[in-house]
C-alpha cells in the first residue's frame, strides 16, 4: 500500500490527465497550477510503482500499453505558446484610445475636404478644402509614425517559449518488453523504464529506482547551482526536496542510473511552470494605467466641449461645416497631438540610459515601473551575492580566523590545515585558462571545491603542491558515510600521507587527537563538545563547513611502493588527528549593502526569496542589510534552545522574520498579509515555484508595485506575474529572460537601485513634458470660445493649432527627458498607486495659471496688430457675419473701408501675432517645467538639449513673423557659398572672413526696414509718412487727407505679404476698382476709381458735399514723374478749378500679386536682392 503521507497527484495516476486539447490558461487549471505538487512517488517502494503505473521494472511496459498511454495521454511535450501575434501589437499601436481620437479628428477633417465644395464654410469663416486636407493628412501621419515605432519596440520580444523548448532532449533510451530501446523522447509515456547517464538530460519526471554517483543540476528549479546527488531512498516530505525524484530538463552532471517515468509533458514540474507563465495575465503597468486615464480625461472633455460647440454653432448659423470647424477646434486644441510621440522619444531615451547602467528594458513602459517599485523580491545568487562560492573562515588551533587575516600564517596548524586542503581536491583549473589570473580561471568541479582550489593557488600554490605530491588512492566522497579520503606519497618525507575531508562532526568521529600549535592533544568529551560548538559558531553563520583530519602512514607498515586498495580499505580510517575545518559562503556583493541601504531610504521595501537553508538566508539577509533587527532563529541560537521552542509571546516581539516554505504552505492569503504588515523585514526561505508566485500575488494585493528578481525556470512565473519582473543577464536561463520585462546585464542588484532612480527621472520628466504641453491647451481652446461668444475674428486657426501641438512644442516637451533627476530624488517614497501622473495642482497651473498667461500674451498681441491696422477691439465684437461676408465692405475704427481680401489679411497677421506670443511664452513655460521641487537656480540650465530646442523655437518664431526676409537669407547664403567657393581656390581665408561678415551684417541692414515696417505698423507706415503733403493743399484738405489715406491702404496692404502662405509676384501688374460710400461721420457720398495699365496708375477721387458741392480729384501716378494730382470743385453757387497738386515724391512702386504700392517714400534696394 502507498504510504499514509502519500497524495495522489494528477501527475501520479495514468487516467486522471487533462487532455492535450485544453488550455492551460483555463482559470480552473491555472488555479490548480498554482498549487505546489502534492505526489506521493517518493514515498512509495518499487513495488507499489508497479502497481500504481503498472510497469514491471525488470522489463518495462508493453508496447500496446505504451501506444495506449501515448494515445491517452498525448506525447512527452510542451504545448506551443501562443504569443502575442505581430497583428495584435499592431492594431494595439494604431487603435488605442489615443489614437482612436486622432483618428476621429482625421476623418471630420477628410469629411470637411470632400464638403467644401458644396457647403461654402467661408461665409462663417471656415477653411479652405486643401486646409481640411492637409490637417487630416498631418494627423495621419502622426498616428502612423508613433503607431509604427511602438509596433518595432514591442514586435521584438513577443516569443517566450522558445526558453522552454531548449531544455527539451532528443532521443532516451527505454526499456519496454525487456528489450532496451532508444526513441524519441516526446514518446515517452508515464511508467516507462529509463536508462540515464552523464551529458544527458532529464527526458520526464522520474522517481530514482538505481543510482550509481547519479548527480542532476537542478539550478533550473531550485535556483541552486550545487548538482544534487540522487539515492533511491526518500530523504524528505517535499518531493522537490527528496533525492529520489529528478525532474524534467535537469543535466545529468554525474553518473548513470535506472528510473521509472512519474509524469510527461506539460504535467511535469518544467511543464507546470511553463503553464503558468503561458496563462497568467500581467496587470497593465502602472504608467500604463496613468496615461490611459489622463488621455480618457482628456478626450472626454475635448469631445464633450466639442459636441456642446457643435450644437450651438449649429443652431445660431444653421451651418454643419462650420459648426464642424469649431468642433475641431475644440477637439484639436484639448488632445495634445505630438504628446504621444513625445512620451513614446522620452521614455525610448531613458530606456537607451537605462541600459547604459545594465538594465536592458524589454518593454518601454518597463522604465517608468521600475522608478515606481515599492517591494523588490530578491532572489539570492548571483543578484545580492556573487554566485561564486569562496572561502570565508579558517578554523585551527581552537580559534576562527577570516581569511584576510594573515597574522596566523607562520602557525604550524594553519600549514597543516593548507597542505591538506590543497591535496585533497578533484576540482581543477581548466588548461585553456592557466595564463589568465587565479580569480578568473575557470575551473572544473564542484563548487566548493572550486572556492578552496582558488583560496589555495593563492595562499598556498595547490597547483605545485599537487605535483610534487602525487595522489596514489582515493575513497570518493559518498552521501552515505559523508567524507572523502585521500592518500598521498610526499615527496620531503618520502612517506605517505592520508588525508580526509567531509562534514565536521563526521570527521571529528574518526579522529582520536586534535592538533595543535604545541602538538598533538587527546579529544575529550571537553574537546569534543568544545570543536562542534565552533562547528555550529561557523554554521549559524550560513556557511558550509568542511573538517579535515590526517595521519602521517608509517613507512614501515606502508613502504613506498605499497599497493592501496579503496575497496577493501587496506589503510587506516579510523584514529585520525583533527587539523581544523575550512568555512564558504557565496559571498554578497561588493557594496551590496550601501545599495540596500539606499533603497530603504527611498521607502522600497527589500525581501530576500530563496530557496537556501534558513539559516543560511539570514546570514546572508544580515550581510546584504535586508535583514538588520533579531529575530527568532537570533533568540533560540542565544539560548540553545530550538526554534520551536521559542515561546509565542518572545516570537511576537521581533519586527524581522525568517518564512519558510513549510509555513508558508500552512499560510492562507490573509495570514501572509498579516505577516507583511506586522513585520518591516522578511526573508523568505526554503520556497518552491508556486510560493514565490503566491508572495508576489499577495503583495500586490497590498498595493505595491512588486519588482521581482530571479535567474531559473522555477523564477519564471513570479517573474511573469510581478509588475517588473528582473531576469539575469548573465547567469539567467532563457526562460527567465524571455518572462521578464526587464534584463539585468550585470546580474548586480546595485543596478536594480540605479534603474529605479531613473524611473523615477522618467516619472518627473513625464510630469513635466505633459504639463508643459497641456499648456498651450488654453491660448488654443479660449479664442474659438470668444469666436462663438463675442463674433470676433478667430485668433489663432486649425492649422496653426497644429504646428504648435506637433511643431514648436515637440522639441522643447522632448528636450525635459534629458533633465537629470532632482537631488532628492531617492529621498522621497514611492509614489503610491493613488498619486495621479496628471493631478489636480498640474491641471492648475497648466490650464489656469500659465495657460492664461499665454492667452492673455497673444490676445495683446492680437488686439494690437489689429489696433495697429485701424481695427480698436470695439469694432472687432459681434462683427462675424458681416466680417466673414465677402461681398460686404467693412469699416474700420476710423471709418475707412476694408475689402474682404484686405482685411483677412490683416486677420491673418493678427494669428500669427497671436501664434508668435503663444510660441514665445512657451519657451518660458518650459523653463517652469524643468524642476518641480528644488529651486531653478540650484538646477541651473545644463540641459544642452533644452536650451538648443529654445533658440530653434525663438528663430523659428522670428521666421514666421518676417516671411519678407526670405529673399535677403536666400541672396545672402547664395553670396556665402560663393565666398567659399572662391576663399576654397585661392586659399584667401582673409578675404573669406571679410567677406562673410560683410555678407551677415548687409542681411542684417536689408532685413531692419522690413522688420520695422511689419513689425510696428503691418503695412501702413508709407501711407502714413505721404498724408502730411495733402494739408498743402488749400482746398477742402482734410478730406482730401481722409481719402488719401484710405486708398492707399488698399494698395499698401499688399507689402506685408501672407505670413502663411507667399504668392508668386507678377512683373507687370494691372488692376481696376470702384466704389461708392456713405460717410457716417461727415455726410458725405463718396466714389473712387482707379487703374493701374503698363505701370501708371489712373484715378479719380470725388465727393459730394451736403451743400451740394462736388469736389474731384484727378491724379496719376508713375516711377518717372512720380504722383500728380488736380483738385476740381463744381456745383453750388460757382465752379472753378481750385488747385494743381504739385509731385509729392518719386515713387518706386513694388509689383504686388494683387495690388500695386500706393505713394510712400522710395526704397533703394540691394541689386542681389528681390523688391518689397
Amino acid at each position: 500500500m502507498p504510504h499514509k503521507e502519500h497524495r495522489r497527484s494528477s501527475s501520479s495516476l495514468v487516467g486522471l490527465r487533462r487532455t492535450s486539447t485544453q488550455h492551460s490558461s483555463d482559470v480552473s487549471e491555472l488555479n490548480l497550477l498554482k498549487e505546489e505538487t502534492h505526489t506521493g512517488d517518493h514515498f512509495l517502494s518499487p513495488a507499489q510503482l508497479e502497481v500504481v503505473y503498472r510497469t514491471n521494472i525488470t522489463n518495462g511496459l508493453t508496447e500496446s500499453l505504451a501506444a495506449e498511454l501515448l494515445e491517452h495521454n498525448g506525447p512527452n511535450e510542451l504545448k506551443e505558446l501562443r504569443g502575442t501575434s505581430y497583428g495584435k501589437i499592431f492594431r494595439r499601436n494604431l487603435f488605442g484610445w489615443f489614437q482612436c481620437v486622432l483618428w476621429c479628428g482625421a476623418i471630420l477633417n477628410f469629411i470637411g475636404y470632400f464638403f467644401s465644395d458644396v457647403v461654402d464654410a467661408g461665409n462663417e469663416g471656415g477653411h479652405t478644402g486643401k486646409e481640411y486636407l492637409y490637417l487630416g493628412c498631418v494627423i495621419t501621419a502622426t498616428i502612423l509614425s508613433t503607431g509604427i515605432f511602438g509596433f518595432y519596440q514591442e514586435a521584438k520580444n513577443i516569443a517566450v517559449m522558445s526558453g522552454f523548448e531548449k531544455m527539451v532532449p532528443l532521443d532516451a533510451i527505454v526499456i519496454r518488453d525487456g528489450l532496451k530501446k532508444k526513441i524519441p523522447i516526446n514518446r515517452i509515456v508515464v511508467g516507462d523504464i529509463l536508462e540515464l547517464k552523464s551529458g544527458e538530460i532529464v527526458p520526464a519526471d522520474i522517481r530514482v529506482l538505481e543510482s550509481n554517483n547519479f548527480k542532476t543540476d537542478m539550478s533550473s528549479l531550485t535556483g541552486e547551482s550545487k548538482p544534487v546527488k540522487h539515492t533511491p531512498k526518500c530523504t524528505n516530505k517535499n518531493p522537490l526536496e527528496s533525492k529520489n525524484m529528478a525532474y524534467f530538463g535537469c543535466p545529468i552532471v554525474e553518473g548513470t542510473a535506472k528510473a521509472v517515468v512519474v509524469a510527461t509533458g506539460e504535467m511535469t514540474q518544467i511543464g507546470k511552470i511553463a503553464g503558468l507563465v503561458t496563462g497568467l495575465e500581467k496587470d497593465e503597468t502602472p504608467i500604463a494605467k496613468e496615461i490611459t486615464h489622463f488621455i480618457k480625461l482628456v478626450c472626454g472633455v475635448a469631445f464633450t466641449f466639442g459636441f456642446i460647440f457643435f450644437v450651438m454653432v449649429y443652431i445660431v448659423q444653421n451651418s454643419w461645416l462650420a459648426a464642424l470647424q469649431y468642433m475641431l477646434g475644440i477637439i484639436l486644441a484639448n488632445v495634445p497631438e505630438g504628446l504621444i510621440v513625445t512620451l513614446t522619444v522620452c521614455m525610448t531615451l531613458s530606456a537607451k540610459q537605462l541600459k547604459k547602467k545594465n538594465c536592458l528594458a524589454k518593454t518601454l513602459q518597463a522604465v517608468e515601473t521600475l522608478g515606481s517599485t515599492s517591494c523588490i523580491c530578491s532572489d539570492k545568487t548571483g543578484t545580492l551575492t556573487e554566485n561564486r562560492m569562496s572561502v570565508t573562515h579558517l578554523f585551527c588551533n581552537f580559534a576562527i580566523y577570516d581569511k584576510d587575516d594573515h597574522t596566523h600564517v607562520s602557525e604550524s596548524t594553519y600549514a597543516e590545515l593548507c597542505l591538506a586542503a590543497s591535496l585533497n581536491l578533484k576540482a581543477e583549473f581548466a588548461h585553456d585558462s592557466l595564463k589568465h589570473p587565479v580569480k578568473q580561471r575557470k575551473i572544473i568541479g564542484d563548487a566548493s571545491e572550486s572556492a578552496i582550489l582558488r583560496y589555495m593557488e593563492i595562499n598556498r600554490s595547490a597547483t605545485q603542491t599537487r605535483e610534487m605530491n602525487p595522489k596514489e588512492a582515493e575513497i570518493p566522497f559518498s552521501s552515505a558515510y559523508k567524507y572523502q579520503v585521500t592518500i598521498h606519497r610526499m615527496q620531503t618525507t618520502q612517506s605517505y600521507y592520508l588525508i580526509m575531508k567531509g562534514a565536521p562532526e563526521i570527521v571529528l568521529e574518526h579522529c582520536v587527537n586534535v592538533l595543535t600549535d604545541d602538538g598533538i592533544i587527546p579529544i575529550t568529551p571537553e574537546i569534543k563538545k568544545e570543536l562542534k560548538a565552533y562547528f555550529i559558531r561557523m554554521a549559524n553563520m550560513g556557511e558550509r563547513v568542511i573538517g579535515y583530519c590526517d595521519y602521517k602512514l608509517p613507512l614501515e607498515t606502508y613502504p613506498l611502493g605499497y599497493s592501496f586498495n579503496a575497496q577493501k580499505r587496506n589503510f587506516p580510517i579510523d584514529d585520525l588527528n583533527f587539523i581544523g575545518a575550512i568555512s564558504m559562503i557565496d559571498p554578497p556583493r561588493k557594496n551590496i549593502d550601501k545599495s540596500i541601504a539606499l533603497c530603504k531610504q527611498a521607502g522600497i521595501r527589500v525581501l530576500m526569496v530563496t530557496g537556501d537553508h534558513p539559516v543560511t538566508a539570514l546570514s546572508i539577509s544580515r550581510q546584504c542589510g535586508t535583514i538588520t533587527q533579531p529575530t527568532a532563529y537570533d533568540y533560540a541560537f542565544e539560548h540553545h534552545i530550538d526554534l520551536a521552542d521559542v515561546p509565542i509571546h518572545i516570537r511576537n516581539q521581533f519586527k524581522a522574520v525568517i518564512i519558510t516554505g513549510d509555513e508558508l504552505r500552512t499560510m492562507s492569503v490573509n495570514d501572509l498579509k498579516t505577516a507583511a504588515n506586522k513585520y518591516e523585514e522578511i526573508t523568505f526561505a526554503r520556497t518552491s515555484p508556486q510560493q514565490k508566485l503566491f508572495i508576489v500575488e499577495t503583495l500586490q494585493s497590498l498595493k505595491h508595485v512588486v519588482a521581482v528578481t530571479g535567474d531559473g525556470v522555477n523564477d519564471s512565473p513570479a517573474l511573469k506575474k510581478a509588475d517588473i519582473g528582473i531576469a539575469m543577464g548573465i547567469t539567467g536561463t532563457e526562460v527567465s529572460k524571455q518572462a521578464a520585462d526587464m534584463i539585468l546585464l550585470d546580474d548586480n542588484f546595485a543596478s536594480i537601485v540605479l534603474g529605479i532612480e531613473e524611473g523615477r527621472r522618467i516619472f518627473d520628466n513625464l510630469k513635466k513634458t505633459i504639463a508643459y504641453t497641456l499648456t498651450s491647451n488654453t491660448p488654443e481652446m479660449l479664442p474659438f470660445v470668444l469666436y462663438a461668444l463675442l463674433g470676433m475674428p478667430l485668433p489663432i486657426t486649425l492649422i496653426l493649432i497644429l504646428v504648435i501641438n506637433v511643431g514648436t512644442d515637440l522639441l522643447p516637451a522632448m528636450s525635459l527627458a534629458y533633465e537629470t533627476s532632482e537631488e532628492d530624488i531617492m529621498s522621497i517614497p514611492p509614489r503610491k498607486p493613488t498619486d495621479r501622473l496628471v493631478n489636480k495642482v498640474l491641471i492648475y497651473m497648466a490650464y489656469f495659471q500659465v495657460g492664461l498667461i499665454q492667452f492673455f500674451a497673444g490676445m495683446y498681441a492680437y488686439f494690437t496688430v489689429f489696433a495697429s491696422s485701424g481695427f480698436f477691439p470695439s469694432t472687432l465684437m459681434f462683427v462675424r457675419k458681416e466680417w466673414e461676408t465677402p461681398s460686404h465692405t467693412f469699416l474700420d475704427t476710423l471709418g475707412r473701408p476694408w475689402y474682404y481680401h484686405d482685411r483677412k489679411r490683416v486677420e491673418k497677421q493678427a494669428q500669427t501675432a497671436y501664434f508668435v506670443a503663444v510660441c514665445w511664452t512657451q519657451i518660458s513655460d518650459v523653463i517652469i517645467c524643468k524642476t518641480r521641487r528644488i529651486s531653478l537656480i540650484k538646477k541651473g540650465m545644463r540641459n544642452h538639449v533644452l536650451n538648443i530646442s529654445i533658440i530653434v523655437n525663438l528663430f523659428a518664431a522670428l521666421l514666421g513673423w518676417v516671411p519678407l526676409a526670405w529673399p535677403y537669407i536666400r541672396s545672402c547664403a547664395e553670396i556665402a557659398a560663393h565666398v567659399l567657393h572662391t576663399a576654397g581656390q585661392t586659399h584667401d581665408t582673409v578675404m573669406y572672413a571679410k567677406l562673410l561678415m560683410l555678407c551677415c551684417a548687409w542681411a542684417a541692414v536689408s532685413a531692419a526696414p522690413g522688420l520695422l515696417d511689419i513689425g510696428l505698423s503691418h503695412g501702413y507706415a508709407a501711407p502714413a509718412l505721404a498724408a502730411p503733403a495733402y494739408t498743402t493743399h488749400t482746398i477742402a484738405a482734410p478730406a482730401i487727407t481722409t481719402h488719401a489715406i484710405a486708398a492707399p491702404a488698399i494698395a499698401t496692404h499688399a507689402i506685408a505679404a501672407p505670413v502663411v502662405r507667399a504668392e508668386p509676384i507678377d512683373p507687370n501688374p494691372a488692376y481696376s476698382f470702384s466704389y461708392g460710400v456713405s460717410d457716417p461721420h461727415t455726410g458725405d457720398q463718396k466714389e473712387a476709381h482707379e487703374t493701374l495699365q503698363n505701370g501708371v496708375i489712373h484715378g479719380s477721387y470725388s465727393l459730394v458735399e451736403p451743400d451740394g458741392h462736388v469736389r474731384k480729384v484727378t491724379y496719376t501716378a508713375d516711377k518717372v514723374n512720380g504722383f500728380n494730382a488736380v483738385v476740381q470743385r463744381t456745383g453750388g453757387t460757382h465752379a472753378a478749378p481750385v488747385a494743381v497738386a504739385a509731385p509729392i515724391a518719386k515713387v518706386a512702386l513694388a509689383p504686388a500679386p494683387v495690388a500695386v504700392a500706393a505713394p510712400v517714400a522710395k526704397l533703394t534696394l540691394p541689386a542681389f536682392g528681390h523688391p518689397w
